[in-house]
C-alpha cells in the first residue's frame, strides 16, 4: 500500500502539507497524479488571468476535492477529523511518494508545477527528507 505526502509551496516556501494514507502512488485509477493534474489543469487558466490565490487556498480546495471523492486525505498539523500529526505521518508504512505542488505568491500570474519523487524506500520516514 502506498501513501503520499503532498506539499503545497508558494514561491518556494512550504505552506501546507496533505497526506493521502493509501493510494498514494502516482499512476493508476486511484493514483494521485490524475486528480492532481486535473485540478491544476482546471485552475491554470484562472491563475493566469487573475493571479494566484496562494498555495494555502489551493491546498484547501484540493483537500476538499479529495474528501468529496472519498479519498483518505489528512492535513499535517490540522485538528479534528482531517488532522494528522507529524508522528503519525512518520509512522506510515509502505511505499511513499512525495509531491511538491508549486504556486506563485498571491496575485502572481504563474503556471503551477508538480514534481513527484518516490521516498527512499519503506524505511525512509517523511520527516527524514528534510
Amino acid at each position: 500500500m502506498a501513501y503520499a505526502v503532498i506539499q503545497f509551496c508558494e514561491a518556494g516556501e512550504r505552506v501546507a502539507t496533505l497526506c493521502r494514507l493509501r493510494d498514494g502512488q502516482p499512476t493508476g485509477a486511484e493514483g494521485v497524479m490524475d486528480p492532481l493534474s486535473a485540478f491544476i489543469e482546471e485552475s491554470s487558466p484562472t491563475l493566469l488571468r487573475q493571479g494566484s490565490p496562494g498555495a494555502l487556498y489551493m491546498a484547501q480546495l484540493f483537500a476538499a476535492r479529495e474528501v468529496e471523492a472519498g479519498r483518505p486525505v489528512r492535513v499535517l498539523g490540522g485538528a479534528g477529523e482531517l488532522g494528522i500529526s507529524l508522528a503519525e505521518v512518520e509512522a506510515l508504512c509502505g511505499r511513499g511518494f512525495y509531491y511538491e505542488v508549486s504556486f506563485g505568491r498571491a496575485g502572481e500570474r504563474t503556471v503551477p508545477a508538480v514534481l513527484v519523487r518516490p521516498l527512499g524506500g519503506e524505511d525512509e520516514k517523511p520527516a527524514a527528507r528534510k
